[in-house]
């Protein structure tokens, strides 16, 4: 029987399973699961048979981002920092035609309800320290998953800034991920992530809001394979409570995480943090963390 997964049969395991061993700092946290589990049980992600769609258009988010710029908000003046990748969920300027007007993660009713100030404001509070913070929307990258992301100023300067927490929340807005190329945006993925990783930062990279077993398969292959911590997301939104349904009338707005979606978004990345600091057994080995 064929096998659909991200790097497809059982090479694919048995790479998993090597990169852990050598890593052994990458583990996934599913809020369906136990708080913590070892990065091998994605692989039931993979059984999973790819499909082509484009989320964005499915969730009529199609007009989100336009541009070909990556937009960036950021604060200065704190003791460690934090860097995250998202897309118009962590940071949408205003659009009057689809009903946005703020210039924050959307559809959040204020930017410190939105899942990146979150994330930054749960660490501040677990590190008793205020934070330098940098947010980017990478939606025109997402859409160029075949672009050599070592070309990207932003992201170079980003590695050069050297974040200590860094999260990677993208690929909403990734269209046509299928078997014939996953294999190139898990590079993608995985390219974006490495530079952070070498450099010590403790990296959590999110599978997409809306869920996707072939994007979510590949972005728990790119985790792994730099040595970040997966966190799968794709639970939440398939709940219609997690969304700002009836707050907006336009469709795609509408379809983006509401106050209670944020929260429980950064509340998973969160706990994917704290998986830099604990123990796990599997096939009765130890995997600790390094950091």
């Amino acid at each position: 029987m064929r096998n659909n997964s991200c790097g497809g049969g059982q090479s694919y395991f048995k790479n998993v399973e090597t990169a852990l061993l050598k890593r052994r700092r990458a583990f996934c946290y599913n809020p369906r699961m136990k708080p913590a589990i070892p990065f091998l049980a994605v692989a039931l992600a993979s059984a999973l048979s790819f499909g082509a769609a484009d989320d964005a258009a499915k969730m009529g988010a199609e007009k989100m981002n336009p541009g070909s710029a990556i937009r960036t908000a950021e604060r200065i003046g704190g003791e460690f920092k934090v860097l995250i990748y998202g897309n118009s969920i962590a940071l949408h300027a205003p659009l009057a035609k689809i009903g946005w007007t703020n210039n924050w993660g959307m559809a959040a009713s204020a930017p410190e309800k939105d899942f990146a100030h979150l994330v930054v404001a749960g660490l501040e509070k677990r590190l008793g320290k205020k934070a330098v913070f940098r947010i980017r929307n990478l939606a025109a990258l997402e859409r160029n998953f075949t672009t050599n992301v070592a070309t990207v100023a932003e992201i170079a300067a980003d590695a050069e800034w050297k974040p200590d927490y860094v999260v990677i929340a993208i690929g909403e807005n990734a269209s046509g991920v299928d078997e014939a190329n996953a294999a190139t945006y898990s590079k993608f993925l995985a390219d974006i992530a490495r530079p952070f990783a070498r450099n010590r930062a403790k990296v959590v990279m999110r599978s997409p809001f809306w869920r996707n077993a072939a994007k979510a398969s590949c972005t728990a292959r790119a985790a792994a394979e730099v040595g970040a911590v997966y966190v799968d997301a794709g639970p939440l939104g398939e709940k219609a409570e997690n969304k700002a349904i009836g707050l907006f009338s336009h469709g795609g707005v509408a379809n983006h995480p509401g106050d209670l979606g944020m929260r429980r978004l950064a509340d998973l990345i969160l706990n994917g943090f704290k998986l830099y600091h604990v123990t796990l057994k599997g096939d009765g080995r130890n995997f600790e963390s390094s950091r």
